[in-house]
């Protein structure tokens, strides 16, 4: 049944300044026209749905996050933890993230198998929760660093790893090249410059893109000029680092969440803390300049199912436009994720993922937090979650 979605103001997610008065058609699950209420009309049998006290925009995209990990969690949960309690956990977060707005996630990578089932589960209708696309298993060398990965050495043992990985259902390969800034080696190297290059080519031979955890130093330009597609975190960016992304087109997600939320130097030691004012300082510095220089970019939570928002107001405080924020969140985190020609924008012949709240967020991208309408691919799902 079509359906006909009267907008009070719109943001298509194109750039441009909204649009007054524009109605929505959905057929299916996707959009088939976007114009003028006063002329776009409800075909025989839609339903019609009265958002005109509302702003209307794409839904948002959250370019990393893990399935199972929420911060702020008890700490004295020990990690990894039984399976059936971790994908319990994943449930949850999905719900919770669909109902904050959030249509699709990128989950670089998890310790288990389980982001297949639970893509699977919310495709078929089973569990709510956004659109996935996942890297399965996170890979790393043994001596190197990540919670979500497993160690792997040597080109032929990577070689393996990412079949099995596409075997299973892969949208992406997630390399972990840096160890954790938090831990005083987010600038380390910990691959080869061998290693790097069979993972691209691998992936790339199964028509994958490579995402890399890493916070800085040498494994970017090592990264970078192999080809991977995005780099995620990135906290000890350089100038010269953005020199670099310009040159190869790359993308940096960053993540504000982990650096930046009151609650993340809560229970730190001195030695941590100082870790995480120095990525402060730096992040600070530094992505601004990244920001305006044209280089392409994105955001995630890494894991902080609930406070997406946050990221937008970070870009905020970072120098960007609300609308820009908003972009960086819907247009250009689709174009991160591969997923441009169908999501990221409210247009003719893309999926229908249209989120709407009471407030106009170009004043405050806070007032995001009030999200009231969620649809995924032409299915409401806000009602169901209440």
């Amino acid at each position: 049944m079509p359906i006909l979605i009267q907008c009070g103001r719109l943001i298509d997610g194109k750039g441009g300044v909204p649009l007054e008065n524009t109605s929505i058609l959905v057929e299916g699950q996707r959009v088939s026209a976007v114009g003028r209420t006063s002329e776009l009309k409800a075909p025989p049998g839609a339903s019609v749905i009265d958002l005109t006290r509302s702003t209307v925009l794409p839904g948002l995209i959250d370019a990393h996050t893990h399935l199972k990990q929420q911060f702020g969690e008890d700490p004295n949960e020990k990690y990894p933890q039984p399976e059936l309690y971790e994908m319990l956990k994943s449930v949850r977060n999905m719900r919770w993230d669909i109902r904050c707005g959030i249509t699709t996630i990128r989950n670089p990578g998890e310790r288990s198998w389980r982001a297949v089932p639970i893509r699977h589960g919310i495709e078929r209708g089973i569990i709510p929760g956004p659109r996935i696309l996942t890297g399965i298993r996170g890979i790393r060398p043994t001596h190197g660093w990540g919670q979500n990965a497993f160690g792997f050495d040597g080109v032929e043992s990577l070689r393996k790893v990412i079949r099995e990985n596409v075997e299973a259902g892969a949208d992406l390969v997630k390399i972990y090249v840096s160890g954790s800034h938090f831990a005083g080696n987010g600038t380390r190297c910990y691959m080869t410059p061998e290693e790097i290059r069979l993972c691209t080519e691998e992936a790339d031979r199964a028509g994958l893109p490579v995402v890399v955890h890493c916070h800085g130093g040498a494994g970017v330009r090592l990264c970078v000029e192999a080809g991977v597609k995005t780099m995620e975190h990135m906290s000890m960016m350089t100038e010269e680092d953005i020199e670099l992304f310009l040159k190869h087109g790359t993308t940096l997600v960053a993540t504000f969440n982990p650096y930046f939320h009151e609650s993340t130097l809560k229970g730190r030691s001195p030695e941590i803390a100082a870790k995480v004012i120095e990525a402060q300082e730096n992040m600070r510095r530094i992505f601004p300049k990244a920001f305006k220089s044209g280089i392409k970019f994105t955001v995630g939570t890494d894991s902080r199912h609930g406070n997406f928002v946050f990221e937008l107001e970070m870009l905020v405080q970072m120098g960007l436009s609300p609308l820009q924020a908003i972009s960086a969140c819907t247009r250009q985190a689709a174009e991160a994720l591969g997923i441009l020609e169908n999501a990221g924008t409210l247009e003719p012949g893309k999926w229908a993922d249209i989120i709407a709240l009471p407030d106009d967020p170009l004043k405050d991208t806070s007032r995001l937090r009030g999200v009231s309408f969620v649809m995924k691919a032409g299915v409401r799902l806000d009602l169901s979650l209440l």
